[in-house]
């Protein structure tokens, strides 16, 4: 009996504390600091992280041994009534200083795939693009200068995951 007393005691004074459904008590719809773009303007919004050394290498960029890990967070954008693609905005731990911005297209193929969409971001540096095989609309991969697939390690791989439509 003193169990019973017991439990029905302590269950009414947990339900004085517990949390109630006030609108104070609903989480927001993003957890971004800054906001995500969205719209028709918008192909996507994707994120990622992957080994830092090939990618320095391939932009040429010098980086410490301490760069393990690359974040990127690619937005497309593209024009809201032909669909067609106009520039991108790439935030990432390789260029925190300033996003990398500028025009993408598609291009046809990779050496194992000759159909395979292929998504290239120029840049400001003429001979360094940045080529992204499509996987399909949720998921995107990362290429190396030839096109060909990048191989990630047990811990980072080299793909784009969507974040928003």
């Amino acid at each position: 009996m003193r169990n019973v007393v017991f439990f029905l005691l302590l269950t009414s004074v947990v339900s004085l504390y517990a949390q109630d459904a006030r609108q104070t008590n609903v989480p927001s719809k993003t957890t971004s600091r800054k906001p995500i773009a969205s719209g028709p303007s918008v192909l996507g919004v994707f994120a990622g992280r992957f080994p830092c050394a090939e990618l320095a290498k391939d932009w040429k960029l010098t980086v410490s041994p301490e760069c393990w890990k690359v974040k990127w967070a690619l937005t497309l954008f593209q024009d809201s009534v032909t669909h067609q693609p106009t520039t991108y905005h790439l935030l990432g731990t390789l260029n925190r200083q300033a996003a990398r911005e500028g025009k993408w297209s598609f291009v046809k193929g990779t050496p194992s795939d000759p159909e395979a969409i292929v998504y290239q971001l120029d840049s400001d540096t003429p001979d360094v693009s940045v080529y992204i095989l499509k996987g399909d609309d949720n998921v995107l991969f990362i290429l190396d200068q030839q096109r060909r697939m990048r191989v990630g390690d047990e811990n980072l791989s080299y793909t784009l995951n969507r974040i928003v439509n």
